[in-house]
């Protein structure tokens, strides 16, 4: 089976990868990894110290804890993205 691809395209791809590649190296940082876990412990806290009537503080600690991993999913699903453009650049090279 042949891929044909025009230049856009391939281009497409290849930022794509770099595009993932940066966003690997980000995930892999420990100051990133190290920030998300500090960040969600304080949130966590935040929430368990509210008592029953404190509805808005809670509300946000969920709203900013809802935000982190909205930002976790976007670089995991950034790097599958990167993987799926280099494996197809594979293929093309190949060609």
């Amino acid at each position: 089976m042949t891929m044909k691809v025009d230049k856009d395209q391939k281009d497409q791809l290849e930022r794509e990868v770099n595009f993932a590649a940066i966003g690997q190296a980000v995930v892999n940082n420990a100051a990133y990894q190290q920030a998300f876990t500090i960040r969600k412990a304080q949130l966590f806290e935040a929430f368990c110290k509210t008592k029953q009537e404190q509805v808005d503080i809670r509300e946000e600690a969920w709203r900013t804890m809802q935000n982190l991993n909205a930002l976790e999913d976007y670089f995991k699903q950034l790097l599958t993205t990167g993987k799926m453009a280099e494996i197809s650049l594979k293929a093309i090279n190949k060609q």
